[in-house]
């Protein structure tokens, strides 16, 4: 943990008797005149001098005693319900709506734009827009089907796939 403490590890090591005797995540994220961060698995309160403090996993990946539980950090900025991962999930969520959201926007907006070109291009030629789906075509069909006796649906099954010929 030697790369925690940018000043010294006598400052580390002052820091670290002030935060690891917190037992609980309140009075740890509560220290004042130092900064202090919880493990909530290991369940230590750790010095963290990185700025911001919430950020810390980044350039620190051992900054709890257990490795696996360093991006659950929790730091006196979003207190003790919000951890590391947490805080990152709600950005990238936040900004993955708003990129689709403009997605949306430009196709609707890019539509809008094509109907006009087709327009403008059909009238230049005299035909309508909608003109360009010329080659298909389009019927309506009937699908109401007959109903049958039973007997002519008796005589159906009964009748073989394969004719003896």
């Amino acid at each position: 943990m030697e790369r925690i403490g940018s000043g010294g590890n006598d400052t580390f090591d002052e820091w670290l008797k002030i935060c690891w005797r917190k037992q609980e995540c309140g009075s740890c994220l509560g220290t004042r005149g130092v900064v202090c961060s919880w493990c909530p698995a290991s369940g230590t309160c750790i010095p963290n001098p990185s700025h911001p403090a919430l950020f810390a996993p980044f350039s620190n990946p051992d900054i709890c005693p257990l490795w696996s539980e360093r991006w659950e950090l929790r730091t006196s900025a979003l207190g003790c319900h919000v951890s590391t991962i947490t805080f990152l999930t709600c950005i990238v969520s936040v900004l993955a709506s708003f990129a689709v959201m403009g997605v949306a926007v430009g196709a609707f907006f890019f539509g809008r734009w094509m109907r006009g070109v087709w327009a403008r291009r059909g009238t230049a030629r005299g035909e309508e827009w909608w003109r360009f789906w010329r080659g298909w075509k389009l019927e309506l069909v009937d699908v109401v089907r007959r109903r049958r006796s039973r007997e002519e649906e008796i005589e159906e099954e009964q009748r073989p796939l394969l004719d003896a010929e």
